[in-house]
């Protein structure tokens, strides 16, 4: 089994959930869940920044 294949659903699924965190901040105006929201996107850049790293190092 491919790691992408385990990866790519679960990054859609943190997306969808910071998505929804970070509405549901902006209409509450709570600050919390905008942090918890951007902390979760800064998660996903870093696990993309880390998975292009070793798709695109030759072996």
């Amino acid at each position: 089994m491919s790691l992408t294949m385990i990866l790519i659903p679960a990054a859609l699924a943190l997306a969808l959930w910071g998505g929804a965190m970070a509405i549901s901040g902006f209409r509450r105006g709570n600050k919390l869940e905008l942090f918890s929201a951007a902390g979760a996107f800064a998660l996903l850049g870093v696990g993309m920044a880390v998975l292009m790293e070793f798709i695109t190092r030759p072996l």
